[in-house]
């Protein structure tokens, strides 16, 4: 066990960012602050009741509140949201970790915080409170855990909260698309597509090797949104399936669910990828109209991330379910896949803007996590951006706020919960 450092009292960190309020002649999009929680895991529990052990790698802690940004996602209720952390830490190297890819037996699980937006004065303050943290367990009551070799393995990416209060989880592994309630016990599940899966399981070596189709390792189900109805969700794979042409592909398909009838199998929609870009999310903005987030995988002044407008209501699109394989860079003409429109140039607007980062490695490598929050005073719609820093102190966690003008999304529709529904937070 290792030697606990002293607590944090709360959790609370803010960070004002000196930005002049919108006005009507400002930019569709506008960052207005952040806040920022170092990457020192042993001395930020959570609040999972998970014991402060030593992880495999010997760095990292099992009950550390850290590397929480692969997804983000708004419960509809007050400043409520939810945090999701991956597979855990496998950024270090240890005796016997490269067989697993240097992961360890962290129990995955989502957080749940509470993030104010608060306009004061000539600024924005940005503050991050955590109330509850639920370790994923299936209903036998095991838990997940990102370690390669458990038979329990789970790398969650996505992120959603239903109206009925459930909350959607993606992972990469399989992939899978697993429902939980609040406290994290598995209720459901949506069952994947055959030609998304892995068939061979191992580390990354491996699985390049064995398989011939399905996700390539580490680039499965990694964005997911949820209509504002609950009606639709749709699980973005990061990078074309392997026979697709893998990483010399143009094409990630999208899994489109219709959740009233969970019997029907997913249509399959073709995105377009940008060259060397990945999707790391998707947000529902109404019933049919989503941003996409794609994002070159590396940080500093150079990166790219970008948001991009799509509509399931396009005319003609293509369900290519029933299409074995698509080519590397051309389709055919019978293939009608999702147009997209750059809707917002992420790091551009925060490579610009003054004071933004703590360190000098500047963009974070993954800005993952997107949800919308409740409209600010001023009727604009809010925007928060996460990141994923890999439970590594290179990069820090992040909350970036951004400011949308209502003209930008004319139809947007805001999350909310079903009438009497509830979220967790302080009574636990």
């Amino acid at each position: 066990m290792g030697i606990r450092r002293p607590f944090i009292a709360s959790i609370l960190i803010t960070t004002a960012a000196l930005v002049s309020q919108a006005s009507a002649a400002d930019p569709a999009i506008t960052y207005i602050g952040k806040t920022v929680i170092p990457g020192l895991s042993e001395v930020k529990p959570d609040k999972s009741g998970l014991p402060h052990t030593l992880l495999e790698d010997g760095k990292s802690y099992q009950d550390s509140f850290d590397g929480f940004g692969s997804g983000l996602a708004y419960t509809g209720v007050g400043n409520r949201y939810v945090l999701l952390p991956d597979r855990g830490p496998n950024a270090f190297k240890y005796d016997g970790g490269e067989s697993v890819d240097n992961t360890t037996s962290w129990k995955t699980r989502f957080h749940t915080v509470d993030i104010t937006v608060t306009e004061t004065g000539d600024h924005f303050d940005v503050n991050l409170s955590l109330k509850h943290s639920s370790p994923m367990v299936n209903e036998a009551g095991q838990n997940y855990v990102g370690l390669l070799t458990s038979p329990y393995r789970h790398d969650p990416e996505g992120i959603r909260v239903a109206p009925d209060g459930t909350v959607w989880v993606s992972d990469e592994y399989g992939p899978t698309i697993i429902q939980f309630d609040q406290l994290g016990h598995r209720i459901g599940a949506l069952t994947v597509p055959a030609n998304m899966l892995a068939k061979q399981a191992g580390n990354e070596a491996f699985e390049l090797q064995s398989n011939q189709s399905g996700r390539v390792p580490n680039k499965g189900a990694e964005g997911l949104a949820l209509t504002p109805d609950g009606h639709t969700l749709i699980a973005a794979m990061q990078a074309p399936l392997i026979q697709d042409g893998g990483k010399k592909g143009a094409f990630s398909r999208f899994m489109v669910y219709d959740l009233q009838d969970r019997t029907k199998a997913p249509k399959q929609l073709v995105y377009p990828l940008d060259a060397k870009h990945g999707i790391s999310e998707l947000l529902a903005i109404n019933s049919h109209q989503f941003l996409v987030d794609e994002r070159f995988g590396k940080g500093g002044p150079e990166t790219q991330a970008k948001l991009y407008l799509i509509d399931l209501n396009q005319p003609g699109l293509t369900d290519v379910s029933n299409v074995e394989a698509l080519p590397e860079k051309k389709l055919p003409e019978e293939i009608v896949a999702l147009k997209k429109t750059e809707f917002a140039n992420i790091a551009k607007l925060l490579n610009t803007a003054p004071n933004v980062f703590v360190n000098e490695h500047g963009f974070p490598e993954k800005t993952e996590g997107y949800a919308f929050g409740p409209d600010l005073p001023d009727g604009r719609h809010l925007l928060l951006a996460v990141n994923d820093n890999d439970f590594h102190d290179e990069f820090p966690n992040y909350v970036f706020a951004f400011a949308i003008s209502k003209d930008a999304l004319p139809d947007f529709q805001p999350v909310k919960l079903n009438d009497g529904v509830k979220f967790i937070g302080d009574e636990h």
